[in-house]
């Protein structure tokens, strides 16, 4: 019966003792358990400012908002993570051997993921960077379209096809990549074949006539025009009209169309590829001379042939 009174006065002198440390605890790291909260609070603070100045910086971006949450998040704590471990350091609390710990942890977990990694910190200079954004036509690797969403570790395209393609964000950021909309204006590259024996002066008029009548070229009283080449079959002739980018396609089509009928009607031909073929006959059990016959076909008839 003695014995359990005993061990209760025990515990409470233990419990005693146990307060009166913290109390000498308390008052000896007074000055440095303040700085440490002061320090706290402070690097809160900040890491809330900058959280929101990251919101601000990528919302400009028109970066996909479940991203852009999520890099935010990252931010904040990390910020906090690091004000936690100043805190501590402030107090006297050793915190090397935690470092070393989350170090080696960070680093397994690195390797695990490496890919992953990979696009994702590529996704991050995508969205710094800013190559391309939500709304750009844009081409790499084979695939181009228009970029539709921005993701942690993809980046989705629509072809013309209306097609989507997942392309990995380290792929985007180690290939070359072409982005049609990153100037707001955009010259089209034309290339017009015309027959050898038809005046190049007046299809190059016939062509600065079409340019000119049409509102959505910029460039109609200086464009670069003129024969660049002389083809096999034809003599080339480029044009380079200027136009914004969201006429494009529709200037590019317009122009087609009426460039076909504009020669038509003028008599300038657009040839088709030619061949000209010689063939030698022996006649036998003659004296006669060896005849040549020259004979002129078209690539697409000796394919049907």
């Amino acid at each position: 019966m003695f014995e359990f009174f005993d061990s209760i006065k025990l515990s409470i002198d233990k419990g005693f003792f146990a307060v009166e440390n913290i109390q000498y605890w308390l008052i000896a790291h007074i000055t440095d358990l303040l700085l440490a909260i002061v320090t706290f609070v402070i690097g809160q603070a900040i890491a809330r400012l900058l959280r929101r100045a990251i919101d601000r910086i990528i919302a400009r971006t028109k970066y996909d908002k479940t991203v852009m949450n999520f890099v935010s998040q990252i931010v904040y704590y990390l910020m906090i993570a690091v004000v936690v471990l100043m805190a501590a350091d402030q107090m006297g609390i050793p915190m090397t051997s935690f470092i070393a710990g989350f170090g080696a942890i960070g680093i397994g977990i690195g390797l695990a993921l490496q890919n992953n990694m990979s696009n994702f910190a590529s996704g991050l200079m995508i969205l710094f960077f800013q190559t391309f954004k939500v709304g750009d036509y844009i081409v790499v690797d084979g695939a181009e379209g228009t970029v539709k969403n921005i993701h942690l570790m993809n980046t989705a395209i629509v072809t013309r096809e209306n097609k989507t393609v997942f392309i990995p964000n380290s792929l985007l950021t180690s290939q070359k990549l072409t982005n049609s909309s990153y100037m707001k204006k955009r010259y089209i590259q034309f290339v017009f074949d015309i027959s050898y024996d038809n005046d190049h002066h007046k299809a190059i008029k016939l062509l600065k006539e079409i340019f000119k009548a049409n509102k959505l070229v910029l460039n109609a009283n200086h464009m670069e025009i003129g024969i660049i080449a002389f083809g096999d079959n034809a003599v080339q002739i480029r044009a380079m009209p200027l136009v914004k980018n969201e006429n494009y396609w529709a200037v590019y089509y317009r122009t087609m169309s009426e460039v076909k009928d504009k020669f038509d009607a003028n008599g300038i031909d657009i040839p088709y590829p030619q061949r000209v073929v010689y063939v030698k006959e022996a006649v036998e059990n003659t004296q006669e001379p060896v005849s040549n016959v020259k004979e002129t076909t078209s690539d697409i008839k000796n394919a049907q042939a």
